[in-house]
């Protein structure tokens, strides 16, 4: 049978007011929770490393995209650069003339913008003034910056945050993971006896194979090894919807997320109200149930971090599978796959 695809960009009625709203649940029997403290830290250097940059909401918002760099270490740059900063504290770019030799269209995203939030090298902020954009490009290639932009701030981070590490010991190839359940960071969990929901500010893999995941705020530390752990998964939604989540919902897909027919992540194991819940202004999803974003059978279906995928579909994949029809716009190039959920059975 076809997979069907479903967008659901009209899922919602937007407005100022943001909830979290309860998507997903599970029993997990790995969890141990253990402090983790950083000290204040100045931000004493910029980023000097070039993006590829996506205007939208009529160039009022911007997303900054550091996921396919060539440098490993621009990686640990951009997050613990973007982990100081707080939302609503301003940055620049500086050295950001842009040309595109194929449309003859010149820019300058040099400015100043409003950070709003990071997730694994995707930065999302406001555009509160910027030298000359394009009235054609929306999409700001990296290839076509005449320099290597400059991104700096003169914020410090005044006080000591304290977070707290959650490590999943059964690891993300189980239905007894944060994988399975679909999260992302920026999303929100409880579990156990604490009913206030944290934020998710990291997630990844340890060397060991467990989940790890670092949240927002002092927990009690403990070991649950062996304990059945209740968690329960909350997404952050701004405005009314009128597409209620269904927790017991196990039909699970890829869920997409692109701006002006550009994918900009791709995040395995959502149900139809999960994904319908992550758009926002700008933002359109689809889901598509029954398939993953990357498997490791298929190399050009990428994903480029841990919980934001790039999806990219060549002609030789659309020859080799006979149900799919038709395959239309943009397609991003990425990285090898660093965590999928591949849909083994249990």
């Amino acid at each position: 049978m076809k997979n069907s695809r479903l967008n659901i960009k009209s899922a919602f009625r937007k407005t100022k007011k943001d909830k979290l709203v309860l998507v997903r649940s599970g029993m997990f029997h790995g969890i141990t929770i253990e402090r983790s403290k950083e000290e204040k830290a100045t931000i004493n250097r910029g980023i000097v490393s070039t993006p590829n940059i996506i205007f939208y909401s009529n160039n009022t918002k911007c997303i900054i995209d550091y996921t396919n760099q060539t440098n490993d270490s621009i990686s640990d740059i951009v997050t613990k650069y973007f982990n100081q900063l707080n939302p609503g504290i301003s940055f620049s770019i500086q050295n950001g003339e842009y040309s595109d030799v194929n449309s003859e269209q010149i820019a300058d995203v040099s400015g100043t913008y409003i950070f709003r939030s990071h997730i694994n090298g995707i930065v999302k902020a406001d555009v509160s003034n910027v030298q000359s954009l394009s009235s054609t490009i929306s999409r700001y290639d990296k290839t076509r910056f005449d320099k290597i932009p400059y991104l700096t701030t003169n914020s410090i981070t005044d006080d000591v945050s304290f977070k707290t590490v959650i490590k999943n010991k059964l690891g993300k190839n189980t239905k007894s993971s944060f994988n399975y359940l679909g999260l992302k960071v920026g999303d929100y969990i409880t579990f156990k006896d604490q009913d206030t929901p944290v934020k998710v500010l990291e997630s990844k893999i340890d060397s060991d194979g467990s989940e790890y995941l670092l949240v927002e705020g002092i927990l009690t530390e403990a070991d649950l090894t062996g304990k059945g752990t209740r968690i329960n998964l909350y997404l952050n939604v701004s405005g009314d919807y009128n597409i209620e989540p269904d927790i017991n919902d196990e039909k699970i897909g890829s869920c997409i997320e692109y701006i002006n027919g550009v994918i900009v992540s791709c995040t395995d194991n959502h149900t139809i109200s999960q994904c319908g819940l992550r758009a926002e202004k700008g933002i359109r999803t689809e889901i598509t149930p029954g398939t993953f974003c990357a498997t490791p059978e298929t190399e050009t279906a990428v994903q480029t971090n841990i919980t934001e995928n790039l999806v990219q579909v060549t002609s030789a994949l659309v020859n080799a599978v006979s149900n799919v029809s038709n395959v239309s716009g943009p397609i991003l190039k990425g990285t090898n796959s660093k965590n999928s959920f591949y849909g083994r059975p249990f």
